[in-house]
């Protein structure tokens, strides 16, 4: 999956080319423009698109995002035009780990996924890990992330542990320390923010096999934050999930109950991102 991956130039006219292919039930490619989507194309099956950009003013930035769900195997994407030129990547390098909620499926493109939204408003470089279904401290993650660069790291935890009663208790709790740990040893002065689940209406006060509440998740990601900033690690930085929506947004903006819809992803932008941009400066 490519939840995240964009390609970045600079031109004043010419045609975006796309070959590829992609799963029956994939997303689409976004064609950007000045942070303006000019495409939305089809990713699912074998693909040819053939764009043009049309006009546009010189030094345009153009982007193309990569399916953000589904498998793709690419052929080629390109920019075909004039004074097409391949920007040097600036802004701060973010790596964002979490689940199908990091992912955004439901998102009606991939520019559209919160992280996207976020990384241009802020003109951060994104590197999204966002993994339907996964997002459980997985050592391979972890690994994935101690080697990448940042600037800033943002971890989502918890949901996905409590929807399959992976660990409760004190597993939980050790596996967040260790893994929080883990990334801290390998980005020493790297602001990290640590995001707790946010709200699901009916799995608040419902345990689960393991016995632990989506809140229990939550207070335990909490509490370990908590603990490492007592201990002098003032970069890392808790981001309450609970407070991003509001229950009432919650029941209008996740028809599934866990997931937000289009809209839903916009408001999370909207609110994490400042909260992330805090986080980067330093701030609490």
């Amino acid at each position: 999956m490519c939840a995240g991956i964009h390609a970045t130039w600079t031109a004043g006219s010419g045609r975006v080319v796309i070959e590829a292919e992609g799963a029956q039930d994939g997303s689409a490619f976004d064609v950007l423009v000045n942070g303006v989507l000019r495409h939305r194309v089809t990713g699912a099956g074998r693909v040819s698109h053939d764009l043009e950009l049309g006009d546009i003013p010189p030094h345009s930035r153009v982007q193309v995002w990569l399916p953000h769900y589904g498998f793709l195997r690419v052929l080629e994407v390109s920019l075909k035009g004039e004074d097409v030129t391949v920007p040097v990547p600036t802004g701060k390098r973010w790596i964002t780990y979490g689940s199908s909620i990091t992912q955004c499926r439901t998102a009606h493109g991939p520019s559209e996924a919160w992280p996207a939204l976020v990384a241009r408003e802020l003109g951060w470089q994104l590197q999204s890990l966002g993994f339907g279904g996964e997002c459980q401290l997985d050592p391979a993650a972890e690994d994935t992330i101690s080697q990448l660069p940042a600037d800033v790291i943002s971890l989502c935890l918890g949901i996905n542990t409590y929807n399959v009663a992976a660990l409760s208790g004190r597993a939980f709790a050790s596996q967040v320390l260790g893994f929080v740990h883990n990334v801290r040893r390998a980005h020493p002065g790297v602001p990290i923010a640590v995001i707790s689940p946010m709200l699901s209406l009916p799995r608040e006060d419902v345990p689960n096999s393991a016995g632990w509440t989506l809140a229990d998740y939550r207070n335990a990601v909490a509490d370990v934050v908590r603990t490492v900033r007592e201990r002098g690690d003032t970069l890392l930085h808790l981001i309450d999930g609970a407070s991003v929506f509001t229950p009432e947004e919650a029941s209008a903006l996740m028809p599934d109950t866990l997931h937000p819809d289009n809209e839903g992803y916009r408001l999370m932008a909207e609110r994490l991102g400042p909260a992330l941009a805090a986080v980067a400066a330093g701030g609490d």
